[in-house]
C-alpha cells in the first residue's frame, strides 16, 4: 500500500480486514467490508508522532457501467468491474485513505507545545487588534 505509506510518519501495524461478499435483493453482487489498524501519523500541534486507530466500514456495490451505478441505491458505493479483475489491495489502500483525518492531533491534554507557545494569549491578542469591519455599517444604521 505505497500511497497510504507515503502519509505516514513510520510503517503501519498489520491491516486487519473482514469482507463479506453477497447478492442484495435485488441481485446486486455486494461487499461489506471492515478495515482496522493503527497508523502513526504528525500531530499537528506539537509536529510528535501520533498513533491514530483507524476503524473504517464500507458497502461497495460491483455494476458494470457509469449509467448502472446511477442506479444504484444510496447505501452502495459504486465500483464499476469490467474485463479486468478487480484489485481488492487498491479498494482497501482506497478506505483507509478516506478514514484518516484530516488534521492528526494527540488529545489536547496530552500534547506536547514546542517551547514559547502560548495558545490563550496569542489568541486574544490578536482579536483584540483586529477592528470590526462592519462598526462601519452600524454607524450608518444608526445615522439614517
Amino acid at each position: 500500500m505505497q500511497r497510504l505509506a507515503a502519509v505516514l510518519a513510520a510503517p503501519a501495524d498489520d491491516v486487519q480486514v473482514e469482507l463479506h461478499f453477497a447478492r442484495d435483493e435485488q441481485g446486486i453482487g455486494t461487499m461489506h467490508g471492515h478495515y482496522q489498524t493503527n497508523a502513526p501519523l504528525i500531530c499537528q500541534r506539537c509536529l510528535e508522532q501520533v498513533i491514530v486507530p483507524l476503524d473504517s466500514e464500507c458497502d461497495v456495490g460491483f455494476v458494470e457501467s457509469d449509467e448502472a451505478a446511477k442506479q444504484l441505491p444510496r447505501l452502495y458505493e459504486p465500483v464499476i468491474v469490467g474485463e479486468e479483475p478487480l484489485d481488492l489491495i487498491s479498494l482497501i489502500e482506497d478506505e483507509l485513505l478516506l478514514a484518516l483525518p484530516a488534521v492528526p492531533m494527540h488529545p489536547q491534554e496530552t500534547c506536547q507545545h514546542p517551547p514559547g507557545y502560548r495558545p490563550e494569549t496569542a489568541e486574544l491578542e490578536e482579536k483584540s487588534e483586529k477592528p470590526n469591519p462592519f462598526s462601519v455599517l452600524a454607524k450608518l444604521k444608526r445615522d439614517t
